[in-house]
């Protein structure tokens, strides 16, 4: 019998670490909260072949690919199809260069697709896990830590929004690769040298916000509580002071591999990265005030399958939103001419619809690259285009795939000045489909920033017909308009070409 408990039919992840490849399978409650009826782990370390080596040995291979097969008998009996299965792999995955070897056996064998997600998915999955845990969360600013093998993603929470997030190659599986060999003291000395060369990332990240909790996420981590719990007699598994925190940093290092093995009954493939972890740990939270650390017992695994289980589009381009609001804070972009640009753009999205013919998904590129346009002018005024495209480029992004942020890139990048040929290296990967997305786009975006030309938001209305052959354009607002015509008109040239169409504009 199925159980009533459960609001949604039962879905699965599958999370492929750089330290062990774990299952969650659950469902959404009728209270609307996480039930995880099936959680398997499989200390498989891909990280450590990755790291090293720069690709997955054999026997690692086949290992993982036992994992799977186990892990689909486990579905079949627990009849989720596979079309409700997701997997995700993260670090190890990226970096390895026989990954596709691992990805083609295990749809070959089992039907699984396995998805490599960047470090800004997984920030944003783990971001989705802890708000769903800890709802209150939204009344403090917080860091989240979520320390895997291959990286360690950061998070930082306003008011329970997401502003911003990192992703460093600072796990502990590469941790140990990068340093083995050395002996237990040196090895710690290397891990805070190792972190102090990294600690102005974090501080550029938090961007002088007071930090009221951290939030600390995986398999490290919760071990940490528990071993607090057990060595220190704290009050909960799930909540460390930073005095504590050092205090088991100051034990642990203090118990060679066996003796963590056994006097504290922590698995082999654990025993060795939870150094690492604890010391990781201890550096972001001294660096961020000494906050409490809240350990919420889920993570990335949790917030893919909630992110599957909740299937709302809606709230991806609210992530992407808020992330955009962030960094043109950040880049101390004019907020009132960007959302005034936005306005005319998205007024020009939706009367050209039948005309331009994009998808609905491309409405939210457009919206941000009109929010973005100018950031680039924080690094140089002149050519802030180029700046511009360089910074989407580089930095981590939320609620957009990598697909979709070369796009948005791409788009700011071609903004003014002449475009680029068709067979300029700028535009060499696209198809012709997608170049004519993207000059699309280009048009749209054109438009309506020459229509703020005087940054006096006094175009407010826009009104499009398609009169036989010809787009008439008709834009009501405030004054003159003269300007507005001027900038307008020089970009008829690219919107004509875009559309297929002659354009006519009044004002």
């Amino acid at each position: 019998m199925p159980d009533q408990s459960l609001q949604t039919p039962l879905n699965a992840v599958i999370d492929i670490g750089s330290n062990a490849i774990r299952l969650r399978i659950g469902a959404l409650g009728h209270d609307g909260r996480l039930d995880i009826i099936e959680a398997v782990r499989a200390p498989v370390r891909l990280g450590q072949d990755a790291f090293q080596q720069g690709e997955l040995r054999t026997p690692t291979l086949e290992r993982a690919l036992e994992t799977f097969a186990d892990f689909h008998q486990l579905l079949s009996r627990k009849s989720v199809p596979i079309k409700q299965v997701r997997a995700i792999a993260t670090s190890a995955m990226r970096e390895a260069s026989n990954g596709r070897v691992l990805i083609d056996r295990v749809a070959e064998t089992t039907g699984i697709r396995i998805e490599v997600i960047s470090g800004s998915e997984e920030a944003r999955l783990v971001s989705l896990a802890v708000r769903h845990a800890l709802p209150k969360l939204e009344e403090n600013n917080a860091l989240l830590i979520d320390i895997g093998g291959g990286s360690v993603e950061f998070v930082v929470m306003e008011k329970g929004q997401v502003i911003a997030l990192e992703s460093l190659k600072m796990g502990t599986v590469r941790l140990l690769s990068r340093f083995a060999g050395q002996s237990d003291q040196d090895f710690v000395r290397l891990l805070d040298e190792f972190f102090d060369a990294n600690a102005g990332k974090i501080r550029e990240l938090i961007d002088g916000m007071d930090i009221d909790i951290c939030v600390g996420t995986g398999g490290n981590i919760e071990a940490l509580g528990q071993l607090g719990r057990q060595m220190l007699g704290s009050s909960s598994p799930k909540r460390l002071k930073y005095g504590e925190l050092k205090s088991l940093c100051r034990q642990l290092d203090a118990l060679d591999l066996d003796e963590r093995i056994e006097k504290l009954k922590l698995r082999p493939d654990r025993a060795d990265v939870i150094i690492p972890a604890s010391h990781t740990l201890r550096q972001v939270l001294k660096l961020v005030g000494k906050p409490d650390l809240l350990i919420p017992g889920v993570g990335l695994a949790e917030g893919a399958l909630l992110d599957l289980l909740q299937r709302r589009p809606s709230d991806t381009h609210h992530d992407a939103l808020i992330w955009a609001s962030a960094v043109g804070r950040k880049y101390h972009v004019d907020s009132r001419h960007a959302t005034h640009v936005r306005d005319l753009a998205l007024q020009l999205f939706d009367q050209l619809a039948a005309i331009h013919n994009l998808p609905a998904r491309d409405k939210v590129i457009l919206e941000l690259a009109a929010l973005l346009h100018e950031i680039g002018i924080f690094v140089r005024p002149d050519g802030h285009h180029r700046h511009a495209w360089y910074l989407l480029n580089a930095m981590p992004m939320l609620g957009i795939s990598d697909d979709e942020q070369t796009l948005l890139a791409l788009v700011v990048r071609c903004q003014r000045k002449k475009l680029p040929e068709m067979d300029d290296d700028l535009l060499a990967t696209l198809s012709k489909k997608e170049s004519d997305r993207w000059l699309k786009l280009v048009a749209l975006l054109r438009l309506a920033i020459a229509l703020n030309k005087e940054r006096r938001t006094a175009v407010k209305q826009i009104h499009c017909r398609l009169n036989g052959k010809t787009i008439e354009i008709s834009c009501k607002g405030e004054g003159d308009l003269l300007l507005e015509r001027w900038a307008a008109l020089r970009q008829l040239e690219i919107a004509e070409k875009a559309f297929g169409h002659r354009i006519e504009m009044s004002f």
